[in-house]
This record gives structure tokens, sequence and C-alpha cells, in this order.
């Protein structure tokens, strides 16, 4: 063997490693919800998860609360989950949502990144997790039920 042919041998075990497709690791995390209960997004594996970031100032995020109250009550298997980014209290939350008749949990952000989730780059930020866990879809702005659907749709077929 010669020396070129050496040189390129080593390296191909590592390009082939790096370029090989692989799974999405399995994200989670553990955030309270405005009643103070832990909640866990593994809680949620098997079915799809749509998690939802939103604050009370943002415009965009008040126009889409409707939306995804109406997605939740037609699409019982799938879970949404608010999570307020915001250092409001847990009553000012709560007082908030309450007029959009939220059929799904709110979390308040910890104190703590979510990782991948953040760094966000605006509001409402609204990531897709799949059955296993892995993050599939991350969006930014605001969805509506619909757009929800279809990129539900998209990643099962």
């Amino acid at each position: 063997m010669n020396r070129l042919s050496r040189r390129f041998l080593i390296p191909l075990p590592l390009i082939a490693l790096l370029w090989s497709p692989s799974r999405a690791e399995p994200v989670d995390f553990t955030l309270n919800d405005l009643d103070g209960t832990a909640v866990t997004l593994s809680d949620f594996r098997g079915r799809w998860v749509v998690v939802n970031f939103w604050a009370s100032w943002c415009s965009p995020c008040i126009r889409e609360l409707p939306e995804l109250v109406s997605y939740q009550r037609e699409n019982p298997g799938v879970q949404v989950l608010g999570i307020n980014f915001e250092e409001i209290s847990v009553d000012e939350a709560r007082d908030f949502l309450e007029p959009f008749g939220i059929n799904f949990p709110n979390l308040k952000i910890g104190s703590t990144p979510l990782v991948p989730f953040e760094p966000l780059e605006g509001l409402p930020t609204t990531a897709i997790i799949g059955p296993s866990g892995e993050l599939v879809e991350r969006h930014m702005g605001p969805v509506t039920s619909a757009q929800l659907r279809d990129i539900i749709e998209r990643h099962t077929h």
C-alpha cells in the first residue's frame, strides 16, 4: 500500500461516521404548570407534542392562542404545551389566559435554558416533538391549527 492510499484510509471511517444518518436524540425538560405541578415532556412519549413559547406582551402570541385551543380540541391525540416565556407571576399568567378558554397545560419558564429549544429567535416559537421525543421542527412566528396539522402530517409520512 503506498503512502497516498494510507493517508486516505485513516480519515474514511471518521468521514463515514460524520455523514451517516443518525436519529435525533430525545429532548426533555421538566417545568411547573400554573398550579405548581411538575410537567415533564417525556411523560408524553408515544404522542406528538406541540410546545409553544409565548408571552402576554406579544401580540402575535395573543392572536395565536385561539388557534392552539382549536388545534388541541380537534386533535386530542396530540398534546399542546404552552410555556410562558416572561417574568410574570403565576396569577398574572392565569389571569391573562382565562379569556382564551385554554384547554392545554401552560408552564412557567425556569431559570435554566431549555436546550435545544433556546435561545429563541423570537416569540411566538413553536417546537414540534415526535412520538419518540425528537425535535422534528421549529417554527418562529404564529401558527394556525391547519399549519400544525400539515407539519405533523408531513413528518408522519
